[in-house]
């Protein structure tokens, strides 16, 4: 199973207490970023003004050289998904085979860009959840985001009324935390009902997409 947007690390941690494996892309991808190999070609790539003063990548100051909707920065971004990308995808591959071994019942991959890196293919169900853009506006700044930060991250992402058509179910997280909680655990009991294992096919992900 695969969850995209607004609020979904929520709706993944959740998931994750009723009893899923929760494979969080994102994490991963922080850790490729941290890999020395991967920060001196980064730092080649794109010079000092990507560095902290530790010397190592500053990801708010990496972030603004890659996320805009100018040419320059789209050049800039698929380069840095080219590295970061398929290390990601090796992680996360290795991770559903063992959470597949394990006789694991769900898995979640909380991937970013689903659809255009070809996970959603290895997925029985597909939840997108979404917020009105105030909230999204408000849990952006609570994550120290800038408001043109997530106008900038959007603008490199499939439009939501498209991941909404893709999509098995559309999850509105525009009430308290608590309503949200009721809506996944009722929807958790009908896909276990439903669904004796929802773990990605171990061979769906042996190919590049």
């Amino acid at each position: 199973m695969c969850i995209r947007d607004s609020g979904k690390s929520t709706v993944a941690r959740r998931l994750q207490d009723l009893g899923a494996t929760w494979i969080n892309a994102d994490e991963i991808a922080r850790a490729v970023l941290e890999q020395e190999e991967v920060q001196a070609e980064l730092l080649r790539h794109f010079g000092s003004k990507i560095a902290g003063n530790d010397g190592r990548i500053d990801r708010s100051k990496l972030a603004a050289e890659v996320f805009g909707d100018d040419d320059s920065k789209r050049r800039a971004l698929t380069y840095l998904e080219s590295l970061i990308h398929p290390r990601t995808r090796r992680i996360i591959s290795a991770r559903l085979i063992e959470a597949h071994r394990q006789g694991c019942g769900v898995a979640i991959l909380d991937v970013p860009l689903l659809f255009k890196s070809g996970w959603d293919r290895c997925c029985d169900e597909i939840w997108c959840v979404d917020a009105d853009r105030t909230l999204r506006l408000q849990r952006a700044e609570a994550r120290g985001w800038h408001p043109r930060e997530l106008s900038d991250r959007e603008a490199n992402q499939l439009d939501i009324n498209e991941k909404k058509r893709l999509s098995n179910l559309v999850i509105m997280n525009n009430g308290s935390l608590s309503q949200l909680h009721e809506t996944i655990e009722r929807r958790w009991r009908s896909l276990t009902d439903r669904h004796k294992v929802l773990v990605p096919d171990p061979h769906c992900y042996d190919r590049e997409v």
